[in-house]
């Protein structure tokens, strides 16, 4: 038996609003952030949960405010109790009943939430000898299904219903597992597309990010303004830098995505 004996957290930023690097229509100026959770127990094995939510920037303050406000739930408890009912650490968290009034399924509280329970899955992963994905893979549908709050769910989806979906599912995992681990999955490049670049760097970026790094998928931001979404040539004065970026990669596929709302 053992139990958490430590959580502490850190707040990583990183200048990314001098490149603008990840800016968008609605964020113009983010400094990439993370706010990073450890949580220790006192076992042998010697290890340690990590977790952490994203931010872009001053949010750290706040979110990492609010893990440190929830810790208490979780110290002292029972370790392997927790991992073998994680819905049971789902509800320590929500159910904090100062806290509950500032969530907790919604906003800073839930991401601090989410921060602290992706520590004890990563702790349950460790200890199982298996990257997170292939532990949820691995689990039984009714096993899956007990580690969640149905509470706000009922209505439109029931676990009854969930363990059937998720028993249908188990035909022909296995050979999705197999080529999963033969061919990995497609990722998509989100390096080129910053809505702050310059076209130049733009069309460079996409070149590096197809012809050297092998990236198919280009994901550029869009909806500051609805002529420069248009892909029109530059000639026609709207519009350059999606048509540039597309003209450079012919091979390459785009996703326009994050516009203003």
């Amino acid at each position: 038996m053992s139990k958490i004996v430590s959580i502490k957290t850190y707040d990583f930023r990183f200048p990314t609003s001098a490149t603008l690097s990840g800016s968008d229509a609605m964020n113009p100026d983010p400094d990439y952030s993370s706010a990073y959770v450890e949580v220790k127990t006192d076992a042998d094995d010697g290890i340690t949960g990590v977790g952490f939510v994203f931010t872009i920037g001053r949010g750290n303050d706040v979110v990492c405010a609010a893990i440190d406000s929830m810790a208490h739930n979780l110290l002292g408890q029972n370790t392997e109790d927790l991992l073998d009912n994680m819905r049971r650490a789902w509800d320590l968290l929500v159910g904090d009943s100062q806290l509950r009034w500032l969530g907790p399924e919604k906003g800073v509280s839930h991401m601090a939430i989410g921060a602290l329970l992706s520590a004890l899955w990563d702790i349950k992963a460790k200890r199982a000898g298996k990257p997170l994905w292939r532990l949820l893979a691995d689990m039984e549908p009714e096993e899956l299904v007990a580690t969640l709050d149905f509470r706000y769910l009922s209505d439109a989806l029931r676990p009854e219903e969930a363990i059937e979906f998720l028993t249908d599912g188990q035909r022909g995992k296995e050979e999705r597992i197999d080529n999963l681990l033969r061919n990995g999955y497609p990722g998509y490049s989100t390096a080129a597309g910053w809505l702050g670049y310059s076209d130049e760097k733009m069309v460079s970026l996409c070149k590096e990010e197809t012809q050297e790094k092998g990236f198919k998928l280009i994901k550029l931001k869009v909806g500051r303004n609805v002529e420069d979404d248009r892909a029109r040539p530059p000639e026609s004065g709207h519009g350059g830098g999606v048509y540039a970026a597309r003209s450079s990669v012919a091979d390459a596929c785009f996703s326009k995505v994050s516009g203003a709302w």
